[in-house]
């Protein structure tokens, strides 16, 4: 099996955590040079073939569905974003109403 066989399904599934096209093929880029060159390192260091190296660094990548949605969270941390929204909003709200109690009970 040739090398690219391997990466474009890895990548694949990487991508398709990714919702922003142009991040995607950002992402898609680097990681095939990081996976291509790493896999070169350990060529020369070693006597792995193509093939064996490519598996290498995939297996030391991880599982591509963890990697994709960490990538996704670091691009747009929207559940963070929205959780901090509504945090905020209901300490704004508390403390307007004790604001309110105040003014009107003294």
């Amino acid at each position: 099996m040739s090398p690219n066989k391997l990466i474009v399904p890895y990548l694949h599934r990487v991508c398709r955590h990714l919702l922003w096209p142009p991040y995607r093929a950002r992402v898609r880029r680097e990681l095939t040079d990081h996976i291509l060159s790493r896999a070169e390192e350990l060529r020369c260091r070693g006597s792995l073939t193509q093939e064996q190296a490519v598996r290498q660094v995939l297996r030391a990548l991880g599982d591509p569905d963890v990697l994709g949605k960490a990538l996704r969270q670091a691009r747009l941390p929207l559940a963070r974003v929205v959780y901090n929204v509504i945090f905020a909003t209901v300490w704004i709200a508390i403390l307007l109403c004790a604001l309110y109690l105040t003014i009107h009970l003294l």
